[in-house]
């Protein structure tokens, strides 16, 4: 249910069931989480791409299998308040917190909680096919979860946020482009195609310092101007001092292009 491929320094994850749109069941939760271990203890991988089967990149969660149908309403709380605290949301942690460059190649639909993990990656790119729908508050009566409360009105603005997630609007793809919601749209015969050149040209670079520029941006969307520039004082120095730093100095020096050592 989800497939692990590791070449050439860049780890491809697949989600593999595409008979439910990738939908989020716990025995795929639980696999992901072993893949994404896998990963962070592979010292080969320096780029983690993640895409899915089918014709729909995630539906969110799995609401085939009994999850919310107990009809005592505090069992169905605490019962989402388990999976969301166990399961959901340390899932899009472990996707923000890689020790490497992270790419979403999201090859169709992405709705509901797939809307959160779609938007989980450094760098998203979409096929042309696919597109981003909030459709947890007109079909199920729920706010966005999986970070996609964040994102929407982070990305698409308050006024675009709130009739997207009131009425489920889908996102086209090339519209998602647009709003600066996501960074590309490619056709499907393309994406996986543009997710690998991308990945490659990320793998040659400096991963410790992509890492950094993620960590960076994440903490100037809760910073003043001031606070930035202290955090910008406390980590450059660290990757001044590194090797990655001084082999670029010397290739701009030498003019060539820098071999970074990729850490």
């Amino acid at each position: 249910m989800v497939l692990l491929n590791v070449e050439n320094r860049i780890a491809t994850i697949t989600l593999n069931t595409p008979e439910n749109y990738n939908a989020l069941s716990p025995q795929l939760l639980t696999r992901l989480d072993e893949v994404l271990t896998e990963i962070t203890r592979d010292d080969r991988v320096k780029v983690c791409v993640l895409t899915g089967a089918g014709a729909g990149f995630c539906a969110g969660a799995d609401l085939s299998g009994g999850q919310g149908d107990q009809e005592d309403p505090s069992a169905r709380a605490n019962a989402s308040a388990e999976a969301m605290r166990d399961r959901f949301n340390p899932l899009i942690k472990r996707f923000l917190n890689l020790p490497v460059p992270t790419i979403g190649a999201i090859n169709g639909v992405a709705a509901g909680g797939g809307f959160g993990l779609a938007l989980a990656f450094d760098l998203v790119i979409a096929s042309e096919n696919a597109s981003f729908k909030l459709v947890f508050t007109p079909q199920l009566g729920l706010i966005p979860d999986l970070g996609a409360s964040w994102h929407a009105p982070q990305k698409l603005g308050r006024a675009r946020a709130i009739p997207s997630a009131f009425f489920g609007e889908s996102i086209s793809a090339v519209e998602a482009v647009e709003l600066g919601l996501i960074w590309k749209a490619v056709t499907a015969e393309e994406l996986m195609e543009e997710a690998y050149r991308v990945a490659i040209i990320l793998a040659d670079g400096p991963t410790e310092a992509y890492v950094a520029v993620r960590k960076a941006f994440d903490h100037a969307g809760v910073s003043t101007l001031e606070q930035q520039l202290d955090y910008e004082a406390e980590t450059q120095p660290t990757l001044i001092a590194s090797d990655n730093f001084f082999e670029g100095l010397m290739a701009f020096r030498e003019k060539r292009k820098p071999n970074f050592r990729g850490d």
